[in-house]
């Protein structure tokens, strides 16, 4: 038996695959970037932050879902993501506390 996709199902896949993996990323690169940079202790900026993710995911996947252009929406996710990604690195090295 053969497995063949048009492309209306494909494109559910892609948008799918968009959802998790991509708001998986961003909502853990916000949470970082977050955690470094609220004005507490490290341990409650950490739980805070983590809790902002309950919120920030599934309003990711309900975006990727309703954009109408595919291309546009992995474009424009994957940007975010590089920026907060860099931004947390950032962060990160200069350890400091804004």
């Amino acid at each position: 038996m053969r497995l063949t996709l048009n492309s209306h199902q494909i494109e559910v896949m892609s948008r799918t695959l968009l959802a998790v993996i991509g708001g998986s990323a961003f909502s853990i690169f916000l949470s970082l970037c977050i955690s470094f940079l609220l004005p507490i202790e490290k341990m409650h900026a950490v739980a805070w932050s983590t809790m902002l993710v309950f919120i920030v995911f599934p309003v990711v996947v309900m975006w990727s879902f309703s954009v109408n252009n595919l291309k546009k929406a992995v474009s424009l996710l994957s940007i975010s993501i590089l920026f907060l990604a860099a931004a947390s690195w950032l962060l990160s090295i200069l350890g400091e506390r804004i």
